[in-house]
């Protein structure tokens, strides 16, 4: 296990990149709760016209108009089953849960993703899951799929596990690592220290995104329904899948 003293604070770690791209986050709080979180951030006007849609046991990223589907741009980011998570910034996410229904192995399951096909950028698929039962987070498996620094072609996977989770114990992850200006790519999993409940990380969140650039946060409860989740958007309130807007 990582050690602490080596562990960003939550919000450190959300501020650290003017853009981050997309983040995702999974982890215990402070109190012991499993919790997981998603923001997402955009340059164009395509990527900020975007909001999130939550039903109970899974979190879309939808067009603001739900008219529009770009693969890369729209796609469901956590998917919650009976004993198991799973969060990622695209399709995969979907890809995964298939394969791990199926009896794939999470770790063979990881290592089948590449990079979002987006040339020239290539931007990381980022993707965890674990296992849950009550309070109970176990083997967490975080994984980049990066274009390889030498062979930009080929995919290549920054992993991480642990077997459980200590309470205040989060990994977390991001597409990008700088500015707008030159993008530069992440997927790279990172230790961060959880000091507060989850429903108070919205606000860490939030507040630490360029108020140019954010978008959208999320951060949810691993057990129950995910609409008791905390949200918040830049354009409107987010939407509750069959239940009506959402209060933020």
């Amino acid at each position: 296990m990582i050690s602490s003293k080596h562990a960003l604070g939550f919000g450190s770690f959300v501020a650290r990149y003017r853009y981050p791209g997309r983040g995702i986050a999974l982890g215990r709080d402070a109190l012991g709760v499993g919790f997981a979180a998603y923001w997402l951030t955009g340059r164009s006007p395509e990527s900020q016209r975007r909001q999130l849609i939550v039903d109970a046991d899974a979190l879309e990223i939808s067009d603001i108009a739900r008219s529009q589907s770009d693969p890369l741009r729209h796609y469901t980011a956590i998917i919650r089953g009976a004993d198991r998570i799973v969060v990622g910034n695209g399709s995969q996410v979907g890809k995964v849960v298939a394969d791990l229904e199926a009896g794939v192995g999470p770790f063979e399951a990881l290592s089948k993703l590449e990079y979002e096909p987006d040339p020239p950028i290539r931007t990381p698929r980022i993707t965890a899951t674990a296992l849950v039962a009550g309070d109970e987070v176990s083997q967490v498996i975080l994984s980049g799929a990066v274009a390889h620094p030498r062979w930009p072609e080929t995919s290549w996977h920054n992993m991480f596990h642990t077997p459980t989770l200590e309470a205040g114990q989060c990994h977390a992850m991001t597409t990008y690592s700088g500015d707008t200006a030159t993008v530069s790519t992440s997927g790279q999993p990172t230790a961060v220290e959880v000091d507060a409940g989850w429903p108070g990380l919205l606000e860490q969140i939030w507040d630490n995104l360029d108020p140019a650039l954010r978008i959208a946060a999320a951060v949810v409860p691993l057990v129950g329904d995910l609409r008791h989740g905390r949200f918040v958007g830049a354009h409107q309130p987010l939407i509750h899948a069959g239940t009506g807007r959402a209060t933020t």
